[in-house]
């Protein structure tokens, strides 16, 4: 079933990409960044002997980095530590849960 409501076929086109806005002095220097134009704007009003402005900043795609795939012959061995002449391994199994079902 397809969108039949002009409505809601406007609001699909609404989604942006992620961004977040930055407020910045008059010289350009970074004074906060926030997550809506709403609270962007509040703390230009908050400061405006500032003269304080706010500009909408996306973020970068992030970058992908190329992974190449080793294949293991026979599976890797945990370190063991020698204590009085016995080896044990780093990673211990817990021991079986002796608790009881709670019945109520």
């Amino acid at each position: 079933m397809g969108l039949t409501n002009k409505k809601l076929q406007t609001q699909i086109a609404k989604i942006e990409a992620p961004h977040y806005f930055e407020v910045r002095d008059s010289t350009g220097e970074r004074v906060c960044h926030c997550g809506s134009e709403r609270d962007a704007i509040a703390a230009c009003e908050r400061n405006w002997a500032y003269d304080y402005t706010y500009v909408k900043v996306y973020f970068s795609p992030p970058k992908t980095v190329n992974v190449e795939a080793i294949s293991v012959d026979e599976p890797l061995a945990l370190p063991t530590v020698k204590l009085k002449g016995q080896e044990i391994p780093l990673q211990q199994n817990l021991p079986q849960s002796e608790l009881k079902e709670l019945e109520l």
